[in-house]
């Protein structure tokens, strides 16, 4: 029997998988691991849309590289046209709750203070979206806390972009050469009405 694709790409099993691993883990834990897997889609759209790395290590998507970063993938996926202004920004407000989180000594949550406020602005342009809701009540209990919702979020962002590595194609731009096509026929016929 096939498994059933959820937007083109994950299984249901799969994000079953997924969901569930951010049920359990703690508010520091799903954020670090929500932000990771987004990063991680974000890099295989742009390993798929940009011309493929002809030695063993990508020198724009890998270690120190220019790419290497989930904000430069944000904003570079952004500014290649591949996710839409209102994409970016729901991404780079995950990545500073990651960045706050990683940078707590104390147990932080994502029910309180600062934390609550961003995932408020987070999910503002959710509310009332089928897709946010089914998510909450179909992986996350129907728990509407911050903490839930942002697990929600994160697992609607992660379908867009999983549906969007399945349907990015390599860049279909004419690719400009160090000399026009016709350059030699162009001196060839320079040459020729020069005689």
């Amino acid at each position: 029997m096939a498994k059933k694709k959820i937007n083109h790409g994950m299984t249901s099993e799969e994000f079953e998988k997924f969901a569930n691993e951010f049920k359990t883990e703690s508010d520091r834990a799903a954020v670090i691991l929500g932000a990771s897997q987004l990063d991680l889609l974000l890099y295989q759209i742009l390993e798929r849309f940009l011309l493929p790395c002809t030695s063993g290590k990508d020198e724009l998507l890998d270690g120190d590289s220019p790419l290497a970063t989930f904000s430069s993938r944000i904003n570079i996926s952004y500014r290649l046209g591949l996710i839409e202004a209102d994409f970016a920004r729901a991404l780079h407000l995950i990545r500073r709750i990651r960045n706050s989180f990683a940078h707590e000594i104390s147990s932080a949550s994502l029910n309180a203070g600062s934390h609550r406020d961003r995932i408020k602005e987070l999910v503002a342009p959710f509310s009332e979206n089928w897709a946010l809701i089914y998510m909450i009540e179909k992986y996350f209990d129907d728990d509407h806390s911050p903490a839930s919702q942002f697990r929600a979020v994160v697992g609607v962002m992660c379908f867009r972009l999983d549906g969007a590595i399945k349907e990015t194609r390599k860049s279909t731009h004419e690719t400009w050469t160090l000399l026009p096509p016709d350059y030699e026929e162009s001196e060839n016929s320079k040459e020729n009405h020069a005689s």
